[in-house]
């Protein structure tokens, strides 16, 4: 009797458990349920992998938890992800939210929207949740939720510090292995660890900086009842500390995208099917709320006209936010204090002007006006003002310094366990290889090395496969080689060499980059190549031509296409394009090529304008999926003439060109960074109206921008002058530095500054080894190197107390003129005057730049990193 009683009441709290709701607000519960349905049979194409799950042993709140993912997942998830794994995502954040005290006080709409979603951005993911939580579980043992996300953080810097890299996001456990990633990657695989602990996070970013040509993301995290920052795996004393502080006082849009429909207490920059873009920068800088009121040449409000909001930033006018105006002709944006281009357009009508957000409440702009000023303008873009850093306990600092140092020797300790030279070379020896060759794709895996070994170690000597191996290991990027798995690589390997031989292609260079190798464009690499081969077996025949035919007939008459659904722009892979039938345009071209590539065809994405392309055994030609004008293009000619002599201008740098389509300007891609000395002088382009922006920036962010709005007549040369404005250099005295001071080599003997000055000036740098404005600004020395040496005086970096010798390695100091001498800041005394001098009453933030003329006057200074510093500073230092 007893056990039968245990028994039912066993089976009543099952029963009870089985019937509580994650998602307790019976609307919302009704309208997510709606959407899954509707998701369901839109993705029914992989129901089995996506949606068998539900038929097993699962509780009602791991239902709707999965049918809330599955409702406002991006394509590339229903197409390259299973059931099981998003329900492992599931259940592990739900054992977070048991496993410490926080997690029940974490609002329910805060921990679907900031807790349960697997994705952060465009990273592809992995099972970073559960492993983050077995690892971080004990560490965070009595912890208070605040203590915890400081303690996460510090967790964070242990694995993983800044690098630059390539725009492609790898995941979480990717980035562990390697131990570094860009500022994208750090936020992502931070908020990560905050969300597999339980704790809600989201990615924020700024699009572009007022002040700087480049962009950064962080995090934000909600602790105690608030949201507040930090910096990605750049831990400090507190929440609200971060080197970007300054910079994202002076910002003019700091947003993030929130996963389903998010009903927050926000302005939303943006609202989808899938997800909800919401505008935060009131949480870091002075903002305003400005209007725009479109209307038409009568004085009527036009309805549904898309505004852009843009701000300067590599020589464009980027919208930082795109909004439509309602029913009353109004639009609206919360931004910072700078100045921005608004443009408005509907149905090729437009109208731009230029505005002060601090002087400006409400902007009429009339469609059909243009832009209001003349046609060849002068424009100042000013960004927000430059604010004195806050304070910061030095106490803190120091001991959070401290715990930091200790962090970086972990960090370093893990990278010894990299496969090294030696061992590296005796396995090319092995198999009797080329060890330089070897040892570069050794080097460049990092953490993943084990498996590029195990690749190579089990292709076979025979037939010349090992030699195919090692190109193709050239082949890929050098992302590839750092989270790429062993069979991935085997995969394209024994199914290329074992049905398509090099003797049979016109030259090794086809056959290794267009056949063999399984780098398309950004997408993830999976092992496609056997899977495509089986799925269309025998399916197509003929000739080359004619298989290409079939192919793209197959695609158009079995892929459909929409650009919405996959909202991350995140690429789907070969085999989720074939499973799910689903795709957007750039996965599909994605897919052909690499269809054709398995099937033995040499096949690419055309280098410019990414048209998918095939080798006839002559020529490459074009393959169209959507109809295509057959009219020859009007085109005319513009002839750039460069006026300035003292630099060589470069593109998306100092200059671009827009194109008008439907009433918005279009930057042309001439290639990022490339000089006007790389471009035809000539450049032939489409009849039609074209605007010229240059611009160069101040020392304080401010853009001296020059506009030349023209058009292009069919057959005629148009010429247009490159006009750059130079910035104003203040000529100032900033202060004042006794030059007898002294500063200490590494044999403790002193020096004064007096007796470093050469060419009548002295450059004094303060920087800070591991954190990301030093970073950047040892990265610019690469291209700006030659000009440092040819000035020829000398670069003095001094070392404060607080940086440890072991972080100013030679790598430190790679990029660097020859020019430079490393001296210790004894005391720093000399930066302490330095703060006097410059009226810096709270902390110093690096890198702290200064020109120090020969009797001691500060003629230039300049505090963290902004993009072009070295151009500010060369042009100081040559007059």
């Amino acid at each position: 009797m007893r056990k039968i009683s245990i028994l039912l009441l066993g089976l009543i709290f099952f029963w009870g458990c089985s019937d509580v709701h994650f998602i307790q607000d019976n609307a919302v519960r009704a309208k997510i349920s709606n959407r899954f349905e509707k998701r369901k049979e839109f993705a029914s194409n992989r129901s089995n992998e996506l949606f068998s799950v539900f038929q097993e042993n699962i509780t009602n709140e791991e239902k709707e938890a999965l049918q809330f993912l599955y409702a406002y997942m991006p394509l590339c998830d229903l197409a390259d992800y299973n059931g099981d794994f998003f329900l492992k995502q599931v259940r592990s954040s739900f054992e977070a939210r048991e496993s410490f005290e926080w997690g029940k006080k974490v609002p329910d709409e805060l921990f679907r929207h900031f807790v349960l979603p697997y994705r952060v951005n465009n990273e592809n993911l992995d099972s970073a949740r559960w492993v983050f939580l077995k690892e971080l579980k004990p560490r965070l043992k009595g912890m208070s939720m605040k203590e915890a996300v400081l303690e996460v953080n510090h967790w964070c810097h242990e694995k993983v510090n800044y690098a630059p890299t390539d725009i492609r996001t790898s995941g979480p456990l990717s980035i562990v292995r390697t131990s570094w990633g860009r500022c994208g990657e750090e936020s992502t695989f931070t908020v990560t660890a905050l969300r597999s602990v339980g704790i809600p996070a989201r990615q924020v970013y700024t699009p572009r900086w007022a002040h700087s040509d480049d962009n950064h993301a962080w995090v934000e995290v909600w602790a105690d009842g608030k949201w507040s920052y930090l910096g990605a795996c750049e831990p400090e004393p507190d929440l609200n500390m971060g080197w970007f502080t300054e910079p994202a006082r002076r910002a003019m849009l700091v947003h993030t995208k929130v996963f389903g429909d998010f009903e927050g207490d926000y302005e939303v920059v943006k609202r989808s099917d899938n997800f909800t873009e919401i505008n935060v920068v009131e949480n870091y800088a002075d903002v305003k709320k400005i209007y725009v009121q479109v209307v038409d040449q009568s004085g009527n409000s036009v309805e549904n006209a898309k505004v852009d909001f843009g701000l300067y930033n590599y020589a464009e006018f980027y919208p930082i936010a795109s909004k439509n105006t309602d029913s009353d002709g109004i639009s609206f944006l919360t931004t910072g204090l700078g100045d921005l281009l608004i443009w408005a357009g509907k149905e090729g009508e437009y109208a731009g002007r230029k505005i002060s957000v601090k002087q400006t409440d409400t902007l009429c702009l009339e469609l059909g006006r243009g832009f209001y000023g003349e046609q060849i303008a002068d424009l100042n873009m000013v960004p927000p003002v430059e604010q004195d850093p806050y304070s910061v306990d030095e106490s803190k600092k120091k001991q959070n310094d401290i715990r930091l140092s200790c962090e970086d020797s972990i960090r370093m300790q893990y990278r010894t366990t990299f496969i090294d030279s030696i061992t590296a070379c005796k396995l090319a020896d092995e198999k009797s290889l080329d060890a330089g060759m070897i040892w570069n794709s050794f080097k460049k895996s990092q953490g993943n090395w084990k498996e590029i070994q195990k690749f190579i170690e089990s292709t076979s000597e025979g037939n010349g496969a090992i030699a195919v191996a090692v190109d193709l290991l050239n082949l890929i990027a050098d992302k590839d080689l750092r989270d790429t798995r062993s069979e991935i690589l085997e995969d394209h390997l024994s199914n290329t060499i074992g049905k398509y031989k090099l003797e049979d292609y016109s030259s090794k260079e086809l056959y290794l980059k267009y056949v063999l190798n399984p780098r398309i464009s950004n997408e993830w690499l999976i092992a496609y190549r056997g899977y495509l081969q089986k799925a269309f077996q025998d399916k197509f025949t003929g000739e080359r031509s004619e298989i290409v035919e079939q192919i793209k007939q197959w695609i158009l008459d079995e892929i459909q296409i929409t650009e919405e659904e996959n909202y991350y722009n995140l690429p789907i892979t070969p085999k989720g394009v074939y499973e799910l039938r689903i795709s957007n345009a750039e996965s599909r071209d994605v897919f052909f090529v690499a269809l054709c590539r398995s099937l033995g065809i040499p096949s690419r994405l055309e280098p410019a304008e990414k048209t998918p392309q095939y080798f006839d055994g002559k020529e490459w030609l074009n393959i169209y999926f959507e109809k295509q004008i057959v009219n020859q293009p009007i085109t005319g000619f513009v002839m750039l003439n460069k006026t300035a002599k003292d630099f060589d201008p470069a593109y998306y740098m100092h200059f671009t060109i827009g194109k008008m389509i439907d009433g918005v300007y279009e930057s042309l891609d001439y290639g990022w960074d490339s000089k006007l000395s790389d471009l035809p002088s000539k450049l032939e382009l489409e009849a039609g109206k074209y605007r010229l922006v240059t611009g160069k920036r101040g020392v304080d962010g401010t853009v001296y921008a020059h506009l030349n709005h023209f058009e292009v007549f069919k057959n005629q040369t148009t010429k247009i002058d490159l006009i750059f404005r130079d910035p104003k250099v203040e000529s100032k005295i900033l202060g004042h530095l006794d030059i007898n001071l002294k500063v200490f080599n590494d044999n403790g003997e002193s020096v004064s500054l007096k007796s470093l000055e050469k060419q009548d000036a002295i450059v004094l740098m303060w920087l800070e080894p591991g954190k990301e404005p030093t970073r950047h600004l040892m990265e610019e020395f690469k291209d700006i190197r030659k000009r440092y040496q040819e000035w020829n005086g000398n670069i003095v970096v001094l070392q404060a107390e607080e940086i440890s010798d072991e972080n100013l390695t030679d790598a430190f100091f790679a990029n660097m003129p020859s020019n430079y001498k490393l001296y210790k800041d004894k005391n720093n005394e000399l930066i302490i005057q330095a703060k006097k001098e410059l009226r810096i009453t709270g902390k110093v933030e690096k890198p702290l730049l200064l020109v120090l003329h020969s009797n001691g006057d500060i003629q230039f200074a300049s505090r963290g990193y902004k993009i072009g510093i070295h151009e500010h500073l060369l042009k100081i230092l040559e007059k």
